[in-house]
């Protein structure tokens, strides 16, 4: 790799920054669509839900509550994206859970331990179902 390249930030393509003789004008956002369209070629294919999960809309009784699981789980599974002061909040509230939590966890016996599903999120939803309510 040559070490005389220098390399810009790409608001756009946050994996691959711009080369200095890339133009930014070239990398254009996606757009977000607000309505589904209305002349699609598979009917039957349920539209993506197209916006994006609020923080109010994900918890029912304040922040510091436990959020609404079950609509956290729809939303993602019909490919919904979550709102950026949503997911920054789940993932605080995440790490501090993780950070009270011992490094060794006994489990009485009947569990069952899944790991090593690589960003695989439907593959988790399938785990899930089969495993029974929660």
């Amino acid at each position: 790799m040559d070490s005389n390249i220098q390399w810009y930030f790409n608001p756009y393509d946050q994996v691959q920054p711009l080369r200095q003789n890339e133009n930014p004008q070239q990398y254009q956002p996606i757009p977000v669509v607000s309505q589904p369209p209305s002349n699609r070629v598979c009917e039957d294919i349920p539209y993506p839900i197209v916006h994006k999960l609020l923080l109010n809309d994900l918890f029912d009784f304040g922040y510091e509550g436990a959020p609404n699981i079950d609509r956290l789980v729809y939303h993602l599974n019909n490919e919904g994206r979550l709102a950026e002061e949503t997911w920054r909040h789940l993932l605080s509230q995440a790490k501090i859970i993780f950070c009270q939590e011992p490094n060794i966890i006994f489990l009485p016996r009947g569990c069952t331990i899944v790991g090593d599903i690589h960003g695989q999120y439907y593959d988790l939803l399938t785990i899930f179902e089969l495993g029974g309510p929660l």
